[in-house]
């Protein structure tokens, strides 16, 4: 069954903060950087902001997937709760789903970061400098909703191969050293 993003999802932008006027807090600001290409977090951040009434609408909470808007990188995240409280900063749009009963954020995730689906929204992003997805263009991508234990089968596999990844990147290093270690000992 496909369904459209507007169907199963809230969404809304992430906001603009000017970081330098706060000084110092307790709020967690993300941008792009604070993941690696794998979508993991990439290193410690520090909490940004400032508690203020006015962000207390745009917290982020367990399961909001951060997809990335602006730019060349349409990257989408899965917020973990690992920094609390958090906003997401204007480059991303955020999608919460409605009922985790039929959508698993971790599923959402992998559909926006497949290959096909990044390539279809990088055609339709708009302007040169900064390209810009449209919220529009979100709520009309149509997504495959198959059955919840499906969606953990493909959940599965992805991380299975990713770990098959990971193993065979390492396998190369270990004979890369073990080439280059036969290699001094021959010279010896």
């Amino acid at each position: 069954m496909y369904t459209t993003i507007r169907q199963i999802v809230d969404l809304f932008s992430g906001i603009y903060v000017n970081v330098s006027i706060s000084k110092g807090g307790s709020v967690y600001y993300l941008q792009v950087g604070h993941w690696d290409k794998e979508r993991n977090w990439a290193r410690y951040i520090e909490p940004r902001l400032c508690e203020e009434n006015r962000l207390y609408k745009n917290y982020l909470k367990i399961g909001d997937i951060l997809l990335a808007t602006k730019g060349t990188d349409h990257s989408a995240m899965l917020y973990d709760g690992r920094y609390t409280p958090a906003i997401a900063s204007s480059v991303f749009t955020v999608l919460r789903i409605r009922d985790t009963n039929t959508v698993m954020p971790e599923y959402l995730q992998w559909y926006l970061n497949h290959p096909a689906t990044t390539k279809k929204l990088a055609a339709v992003a708009i302007g040169t400098s900064i390209p810009l997805i449209t919220r529009n263009v979100i709520e009309q991508l149509e997504v495959p909703i198959p059955s919840l234990d499906k969606q953990r089968m493909i959940l599965k596999a992805k991380s299975l191969q990713q770990q098959a990844m990971h193993l065979r990147s390492r396998i190369s290093r270990l004979d890369e050293t073990i080439f280059h270690y036969n290699l001094l000992q021959t010279a010896h």
